[in-house]
């Protein structure tokens, strides 16, 4: 086994001075704390009730049964890996954890995972305090906390669209490593187009990287380029050639199964909130912080109102119960404390905008971020059923987020910085809380 991570580990934990090591374990407390809540809540949570659980479910059994999924099921249209992944757990655990519980872990580990490599980006980049502050406050955030504590493929394809950019952060000068790299983050591209369809957008901001990454020897831009798309395509071409077969073409059928069944298309259709208007994306009312539930009135079409409330208090109520008094102030003070990080992060980002060096290094997560938002909106333009569809959507962003916040924190000094830091531990620590599956009872 390479001693490579343990080296990382070692060298960067006796360069750190005293203090920061203090921050670094604090952090690290609050987050066993939240791994512990995540085991939690993979028994604790009722089955059956993860959002489009029993879909995942059903596409876990057929692989499960040694068959492929059905493409006109509701979830059937999604790449296989986490439910090919699902069905091997199932066969290796004892019959004494039940089959949701494993499936919930399995999504558990996947987000834990994206989490760790993003921290291990942002130590190599910046302070390991604000690091390891970061990477908590990502974990314990409710959206995070929520999507590891359900089955479903939406943390599978966040780890391989991370490892992808963060491979993309850190390009090799030298063109001869040039293909050698790309290989490697063309296998990570095709595992993400074949947890989720997002994982298309990922790759082929790959592509674009190495071909521009090497524009001045044409022949080792074309290589690498060539090589990420077509390691990943060889990965995922199988079941996108059978979903498009069955399809008829449609290039539809790969972000949605209403182009595999008229049934599906008409029931995402007539689902409130019903058609969209362009003033949904502008709205951000009241009930966004006061009492961030899906069916508040005048929340329930804002797109940037049930994205931020599905951030910070599960503005879908797909969760945490929306009929509990309690549970409806929390939330509502989780939305106020959000406005903390956000704010720190939309400050990074600035910083990173207006500074040529840390644009042209962060110039392809950044691409992939504006991609990954504009397709989300798209989407919840043609299917307006799915409102601002959920926060989770946006997992894939972890790591772009992660170096927008860290930035933000970074910017800040002295008595500020220690702070901030201090707030955001103390909203991790209170969201653990806060998700930890039957509080309120």
């Amino acid at each position: 086994m390479s001693r490579r991570p343990l080296r990382f580990f070692e060298s960067w934990w006796t360069s750190l001075d005293p203090r920061e090591r203090a921050w670094v374990l604090a952090a690290a407390a609050v987050a066993l704390v939240a791994l512990a809540s995540r085991l939690h809540n993979a028994f604790a949570y009722p089955p059956l009730h993860d959002f489009d659980g029993p879909g995942h479910g059903l596409n876990v059994l057929a692989f499960y049964q040694g068959r492929l999924p059905d493409l006109r099921s509701w979830v059937g249209f999604h790449p296989p890996l986490y439910h090919a992944a699902g069905a091997l757990l199932w066969k290796l655990l004892p019959e004494a954890v039940p089959v949701h519980t494993g499936l919930r872990c399995l999504s558990a580990a996947a987000g834990v995972a994206a989490v760790a490599l993003t921290w291990r980006i942002l130590a190599r980049r910046g302070s390991a305090a604000d690091a390891a502050v970061v990477a908590t406050l990502v974990l314990c955030t409710p959206m995070v906390a929520i999507a590891t504590s359900m089955l479903g493929n939406e943390t599978t394809c966040a780890l391989f669209s991370t490892w992808v950019l963060a491979r993309l952060t850190s390009l090799p000068r030298d063109p001869k490593r040039a293909v050698r790299h790309a290989l490697l983050t063309g296998v990570a591209g095709g595992l993400a187009m074949l947890s989720k369809s997002t994982g298309l957008v990922v790759v082929g901001v790959a592509v674009l990287a190495y071909a521009t990454r090497y524009r001045g020897g044409l022949r080792t831009a074309l290589l690498s380029a060539a090589a990420t798309g077509g390691v990943a395509l060889v990965i995922a071409a199988p079941h996108f050639a059978r979903l498009l077969g069955e399809s008829g073409g449609s290039p539809l059928a790969i972000v949605s199964g209403a182009a595999l069944s008229p049934d599906l298309e008409a029931e995402m259709r007539s689902h409130p909130p019903g058609e969209r208007r362009l003033s949904d994306y502008f709205s951000l009312p009241a009930a966004t912080f006061l009492a961030p539930v899906y069916y508040a009135p005048g929340l329930e079409r804002s797109v940037p109102g049930l994205l931020y409330a599905s951030l910070w208090a599960d503005g879908h109520a797909q969760f945490l119960p929306a009929n509990v008094p309690p549970v409806l102030t929390v939330a509502a003070c989780f939305a106020v404390l959000g406005l903390l990080p956000v704010g720190l992060a939309l400050r990074g980002l600035a910083a990173i905008l207006v500074d040529a060096e840390k644009r042209v290094e962060l110039l392809f997560p950044l691409l992939f971020s504006a991609l990954l938002v504009l397709s989300l909106l798209q989407y919840a333009w043609v299917f307006p059923t799915y409102a601002a569809v959920k926060a989770s959507y946006l997992l894939p962003l972890l790591l772009p987020a992660s170096l927008a916040l860290a930035e933000g924190l970074g910017g800040c000094r002295g008595w500020l910085r220690e702070a901030l830091r201090a707030s955001l531990l103390g909203i991790s620590a209170a969201a653990i809380w806060f998700t930890w599956w039957g509080w309120w009872e």
